[in-house]
């Protein structure tokens, strides 16, 4: 599947309520938002990380990649421990279940950065 960013947010947001389990109600009214946020800059950094493979005068290595993404998963926990009733553990419990799938889904670059 091609890494757009309607691609990525489909596939974050089908996953979200299985990855959050009960705490989904909990998030699901801002989950979108910041899911909208995060799945933009998921593509962005996949993009670059694909221009510096093909040269390194272009975009950014992969370590670059994952640190970015780090900053914005992140900030994206931070919202969405603030907004709800769930702990940070649980939080990124789902996160990481929702990258599990976009990394089995996409593949390729987000596999690096993921």
């Amino acid at each position: 599947m091609e890494i757009t960013f309607d691609n990525v947010l489909d596939t974050m947001l089908e996953s979200a309520s299985e990855a959050f389990e009960d705490g989904w109600d909990s998030v699901k009214s801002y989950a979108p938002a910041e899911f909208k946020k995060i799945s933009s800059q998921i593509v962005e950094i996949a993009e670059n990380v694909a221009k510096y493979q093909i040269d390194e005068n272009d975009g950014y290595s992969e370590e670059t990649g994952k640190i970015l993404l780090q900053m914005q998963r992140t900030a994206t926990e931070g919202v969405l421990v603030a907004i709800s009733t769930l702990t940070l553990i649980a939080v990124q419990n789902a996160i990481n279940a929702i990258f599990k799938v976009l990394k089995d889904t996409f593949q390729g670059v987000l596999s690096a950065i993921l």
